[in-house]
């Protein structure tokens, strides 16, 4: 099969999400999907966006996850549940995605998580390849003394309000602060995609990739 047509026809599941059965009419599906998966496999959108986000500038960054509603067509991937990154909250089956992102709002860095799982849990995993000098915006929700030791060790500045229940209240850059809604914008528009919005992959990794690749489109 023309792997332009390939192309076309990821591009089009990634918007409007579905089956993958449903690109029939692109061609032989089960061609298309092997096609998918040797890419996901080999690990080409992972290099493309490490790639394209090296050219990251500015020294605001922001780090946030949200949260992908799972499609019953998402569930019977091999082993448990969990082991697919696919947690159950008041929501229902749901995936987290974690991002760093750039000062210009474009995802530097991603991994996905069962939905039920704290943010806190993954923030160094999420700053550990920042480069010094960053400072990282954050919600309340990242608050900790271990995370903000561990930015500090790092050369990494911090701008996170302090939770309610913290007795010594941290202070915070109010306006600096202020720019963490790139991370939401960032959200926003990858869950434009509707296969990202909506998760319909039994594999984590094959979700991941069209994570991966929705991210690549708005940096190019």
């Amino acid at each position: 099969m023309d792997i332009m047509i390939v192309l076309r026809a990821l591009l089009y599941r990634l918007r409007e999400g579905g089956s993958w059965r449903a690109l029939s009419i692109f061609g032989k599906w089960r061609t298309i999907y092997g096609h998918w998966r040797r890419w996901v496999e080999t690990g080409i959108w992972d290099r493309m966006l490490k790639e394209l986000s090296s050219k990251a500038k500015g020294t605001l960054w922001s780090i946030d996850s949200t949260s992908c509603k799972v499609h019953k067509h998402g569930h019977g991937g091999p082993k448990n549940v969990d082991s697919q990154d696919i947690g159950t909250s008041r929501g229902g089956p749901n995936t987290k995605i974690h991002a760093l992102v750039e000062t210009g709002g474009r995802i530097v860095d991603m991994f996905l998580s069962p939905g039920h799982r704290n943010d806190s849990l993954f923030a160094e995993m999420l700053c550990d390849d920042a480069p010094n000098g960053i400072t990282i915006l954050a919600d309340k929700a990242y608050d900790s003394d271990d995370f903000i030791a561990f930015l500090e060790e790092r050369g990494l500045g911090h701008c996170i309000p302090s939770k309610e229940n913290r007795k010594a209240k941290r202070p915070h850059d109010s306006r600096r602060y202020k720019k963490r809604h790139r991370v939401e914008n960032a959200f926003q528009r990858l869950k434009e995609f509707r296969a990202i919005a909506t998760r319909y992959e039994k594999l984590s990794e094959t979700f991941l990739g069209l994570a991966t690749l929705g991210a690549i489109l708005a940096w190019i």
